[in-house]
């Protein structure tokens, strides 16, 4: 196994960092080790995200829930205030 010269060996810096062979930046490794002392890492493909709204539909959903009570402040009062 160690004459294999495609087989690379990385060594843990000071801040157990690893750099892997053919890793990019900002990918994510699921790592668990195994009974042996072995690690094995699996990629974490993350879940495809929303598509963000739009201002236009920002604007239709803030009319049509407007930030506005239901009641005025007498009824609230007499709703939530012992007689």
């Amino acid at each position: 196994m160690w004459d294999d010269p495609t087989v690379k060996i990385a060594t843990v810096d000071s801040k157990r960092r690893l750099v892997l062979p053919g890793a990019h930046p900002g990918e994510a490794y699921s790592v668990w080790q195994d009974q042996d002392g072995h690690y094995q890492l699996t990629k974490v493909i993350p879940a495809p995200g929303k598509e963000k709204p739009t201002a236009d539909q920002i604007a239709a959903l803030m009319k049509s829930a407007a930030l506005t009570p239901k009641m005025n402040s007498e009824e609230l009062r007499k709703l939530t205030r012992e007689p």
